[in-house]
């Protein structure tokens, strides 16, 4: 890495070097020898510690995160690779590993031409979250500290603080159903779950007849199918801080979704995990905004015009296609493996501006509309009321579990028509609601 240096002149040093000028100065102009004696001792002690300063950092310097995946209360280590590629011996140097809001010290130890060795740094991970780590500054200072230059040495890193999670027994899934496919009552001509016969029409594949109840009947009789569709979970949590009573609550709720999701994934079921509510596409905001001012036209009839809004549905499908060809939106996390989505789920924070479950549960609806069964993680200051109306955005028939949650509080489940509503108090209990909501 290119070396960025960073001369700076403490406060001490600058007190020295006013002290110095004014001295000398002083000392001239009015003839007192003892002011200029003062003053020139004091520019010779900045001329020294300048020279502390002088002369080239060279080595190279790499930050390994050798743990870049860990669990809130493990200690993550960091290597500091330091090598000398010169051709001469380097003294012991002081370096500064910038962890988070902190800064830790580093002792560099004198290297011999071409030698290599790995400082070993300990880094505690108390909470979720995303650490940033380095770069490693190299630091040359002068005995009296009156100033020092730094020399930025290595690139940044990041250490990855993955929510705690709670291994899920198969049983506790079962609200998945199997990976065949859900039977709906829509029936179709072609699928894998058996119906009922029906007369035979023009156009129908022939590999459908039942041929035994033909010659029965004597006449042609077609098998019809109920479509079935594949499991998709949903897992959802609210990003606002009106959803939660305090941070506990938070990451308790984080860890849900993290059990959850990870679980799905490993079973390799179709899953998509959404933190917060999924961005929507610019043209489509453009459009909301065009159709709320044709309202609010005056002379617009209430409903719009038929020929005007058709021009709008095309931007809309046109805007739909962009998102999904292009970068994930921003709500939706990565789902390739648990590894990238507590990757994910280490970044999530609350905010005020945040929308609340409901307003999250409708665009998941709307982004997702062939889920079978959705799983809201929350706080204890969502009510069942509204509960109820996030889980009105998603069709009949889906089966949506919410759990609230209420750190050590008594777990319970309770079910209102499709919608079941648990509250943990330890991330444990996770497991048991699960297994009861899937008999329930």
């Amino acid at each position: 890495m290119t070396e960025r240096r960073r001369p700076l002149v403490t406060a001490s040093g600058w007190v020295v070097v006013v002290m110095g000028v004014a001295g000398v100065v002083g000392g001239l102009v009015f003839g007192w020898t003892e002011l200029l004696v003062a003053g020139l001792f004091a520019v010779v002690l900045a001329l020294v510690a300048a020279t502390f300063l002088v002369g080239r950092t060279t080595g190279t310097i790499e930050i390994e995160v050798r743990d870049r995946h860990v669990v809130a209360g493990d200690v993550a280590t960091v290597a500091v690779r330091v090598a000398n590629e010169s051709s001469r011996r380097r003294r012991a140097r002081l370096a500064e590993l910038v962890v988070g809001d902190g800064v830790e010290s580093v002792r560099l130890p004198p290297l011999a031409a071409g030698e290599s060795r790995d400082i070993l740094v300990s880094v505690p991970t108390v909470h979720r979250g995303i650490i940033p780590l380095g770069p490693v500054t190299v630091v040359r200072r002068d005995p009296l500290g009156l100033a020092r230059r730094d020399s930025v040495r290595s690139a940044a890193a990041e250490l990855y603080v993955h929510p705690a999670t709670v291994a899920l027994a198969l049983s506790a899934t079962g609200l998945l159903r199997d990976l065949e496919g859900i039977p709906t009552a829509d029936l179709t001509d072609s699928d894998i779950s058996f119906h009922a016969l029906r007369a035979y029409m023009p156009g129908d594949d022939r590999r459908h007849i039942h041929w035994k109840s033909t010659a029965k009947t004597g006449a042609f009789l077609v098998r019809q199918f109920e479509q079935t569709r594949r499991s998709h979970l949903i897992v959802l949590q609210s990003l606002a801080e009106a959803d939660y009573a305090d941070a506990a609550e938070f990451e308790l709720a984080v860890s849900v979704v993290a059990s959850i999701g990870s679980r799905a994934i490993v079973d390799g079921s179709t899953v998509s995990v959404f933190a917060g509510e999924p961005a929507r596409s610019s043209s489509r905001n453009a459009v909301g905004r065009r159709w709320r001012s044709l309202r609010a036209a005056p002379g617009a009839p209430a409903g719009g015009n038929g020929t005007r809004a058709r021009p709008a549905t095309r931007a809309a499908g046109a805007g739909a296609a962009t998102a999904v060809a292009g970068a994930a939106p921003s709500g939706r996390l990565r789902v390739r493996s648990p590894r990238d989505l507590l990757d994910d789920l280490s970044g999530v924070q609350e905010s005020p501006r945040a929308a609340r479950v409901s307003a999250v549960a409708r665009s998941v609806g709307e982004s997702a509309p062939d889920a079978s069964v959705v799983f809201i993680a929350c706080g204890s200051t969502v009510t069942a009321r509204d509960l109820r109306a996030a889980a009105s955005h998603f069709p009949i028939g889906v089966e949506v579990v919410a759990v609230v949650a209420l750190p050590e509080a008594e777990a319970t489940l309770v079910r209102i028509d499709s919608l079941r509503i648990s509250r943990i108090g330890y991330l444990d209990d996770l497991v048991r609601v699960l297994t009861r909501a899937a008999g329930v």
